[in-house]
């Protein structure tokens, strides 16, 4: 009698576990799907913000600035495009730098969107983790046909 109420807590807490990490995945999935679908409307996007994903292939923090960084971003479905960004995150923040940084290493693929203004927001695809930031200048790389 008491290892079959044993066995059924086990089973109530790993079905518990399993939905609960079902429902993380979904949180975190959501987002993707959803800023894929806005951003396919576009078939020729002008600026790497209105790209579906796009991927992190340099970071360079300004030495007299810090809060200034200076991004290569590439589209990965197209490896032709590619552009170069200058953003600013707040002169506190050093979380930002270490995340881009970090996703440039694991090649991670990154969500752009933005949020009104010159205001942006790079999210790690299958990931919570978020950079906030401002676009003070982007230009396309040479080669690069948008």
């Amino acid at each position: 009698m008491i290892v079959a109420a044993l066995l059924a807590a086990v089973i109530s807490l790993a079905a518990t576990g399993l939905l609960a990490w079902t429902a993380r995945l979904l949180q975190a999935g959501s987002p993707d799907h959803s800023a894929r679908a806005a951003k396919v409307v576009t078939p020729e996007p002008v600026s790497a913000l209105d790209w579906p994903e796009l991927q992190v292939r340099a970071v360079v923090p300004q030495p007299d600035e810090q809060s200034l960084i200076l991004l290569l971003v590439g589209w990965p479905a197209r490896q032709q495009k590619a552009a170069t960004l200058l953003v600013a995150v707040d002169s506190d923040d050093h979380r930002s730098a270490q995340l881009l940084a970090r996703w440039c290493e694991t090649q991670a693929s990154v969500s752009p969107t933005r949020c009104g203004g010159a205001r942006l927001e790079f999210r790690r695809r299958q990931s919570l983790e978020r950079v906030q930031a401002v676009l003070v200048a982007e230009d396309a790389m040479p080669g690069s046909h948008r």
